[in-house]
C-alpha cells in the first residue's frame, strides 16, 4: 500500500497535463466580448432587466459622426448621441467641463461627466444641460 504523504516508488511521478494550444484558448470569451472581438451571445436579452445599467438607460444611442466645439474650435469626432447626452472619441482628454455638441448646424451644451481610455483614444461621456436645447440635436441625428 502506498503512503499518500510521500512519493510512491512505483510508477511515474510525472503528471502530464494537456494545455490549450489553439489561438481561441488564449483569452476568455468575456474578454473578446468586451474588446469587441466577438459578438455577445446574450445580447439582446430575451427580457430587459429591471435594475442595472441597461434598465437605467432611458435613451436610445445612435452612432454618428458629429462636431464638438472645444475652446472656439470645432473638431469632428466619432461617437454616439442620445436624447440625454453624447459620447465622443478624441486622441486626448479634454480639460473643459462643458462642450458644445453640434450636429448638422444644431448645437447643444453638454457637461463632460467622465473620460476613459478606449484603445488609443479617450471616450468622453457627456450629459446635455438643457433638454429643450438638446431636442433639435437629437432629431438631427435620428433623421440622418
Amino acid at each position: 500500500m502506498d503512503n499518500v504523504f510521500t512519493k510512491s516508488t512505483s510508477g511515474s511521478s510525472v503528471i502530464k497535463r494537456v494545455g490549450r494550444s489553439s489561438a481561441s484558448g488564449k483569452f476568455s470569451p468575456s474578454f473578446g466580448v468586451h474588446r469587441g472581438l466577438i459578438k455577445d451571445p446574450n445580447w439582446p436579452p430575451a427580457e430587459f432587466p429591471e435594475h442595472g445599467t441597461a434598465a437605467s438607460r432611458r435613451f436610445r444611442r445612435v452612432e454618428a459622426k458629429f462636431e464638438v466645439a472645444l475652446r472656439g474650435a470645432q473638431v469632428t469626432v466619432q461617437g454616439d448621441v442620445s436624447e440625454g447626452g453624447a459620447m465622443f472619441l478624441l486622441d486626448r482628454r479634454v480639460e473643459t467641463k462643458v462642450v458644445d455638441v453640434v450636429v448638422k448646424g444644431k448645437a447643444a451644451r453638454a457637461e463632460v461627466l467622465s473620460a476613459s481610455k478606449k484603445g488609443s483614444l479617450y471616450a468622453h461621456h457627456c450629459r446635455f444641460l438643457d433638454s429643450a436645447e438638446a431636442l433639435p440635436v437629437w432629431e438631427a441625428v435620428a433623421l440622418s
